[in-house]
């Protein structure tokens, strides 16, 4: 082989690695944890260096927790809380009659919680839920 073609196997090499690299760089980082306790939910922000606290109410009993990127949410028996490592802040949405958890999810800047009766969004970057509820049929 010469090194015309060991040149062009080593450029070749390079264009298929580099969009990979490239890709696997723009990851999300996990900046958010989330520990739940008997009485409270403690959020871990990479961001804000600190710990942030939420009680929860007497009998209340989270059902489902996720957390990813920048985001976590919190589904209990009576709301669905959402954290954001980019506020430092925790928001909550209160729960109707008869609405029951369907799916919870969390990914980089966004937090869902999908029940009976409404689509919940959270945004990380503005620390606010957007709610948009089911029409009936």
């Amino acid at each position: 082989m010469n090194k015309k073609d060991a040149l062009g196997i080593l450029l070749l090499v390079a264009l298929f690695w580099l969009p990979t690299a490239i890709a696997s760089s723009e990851e999300v980082v996990e900046e958010v944890y989330v520990l739940v306790r008997e009485s409270e939910l403690l959020a871990f922000s990479a961001v804000g260096d600190r710990w942030v606290t939420q009680d929860l109410r007497p009998n209340e009993r989270v059902l489902d927790s996720k957390y990813n990127g920048h985001v976590a949410v919190v589904f209990t028996k009576f709301r669905v809380l959402g954290f954001s490592a980019l506020t430092n802040r925790w928001n909550e949405e209160k729960l109707m009659v008869d609405e029951e958890m369907v799916t919870l999810e969390a990914k980089g800047n966004v937090g869902t919680a999908i029940t009976n009766l409404r689509a919940l969004g959270f945004s990380a970057k503005t620390g606010r839920w957007i709610v948009k509820r089911f029409g009936t049929k």
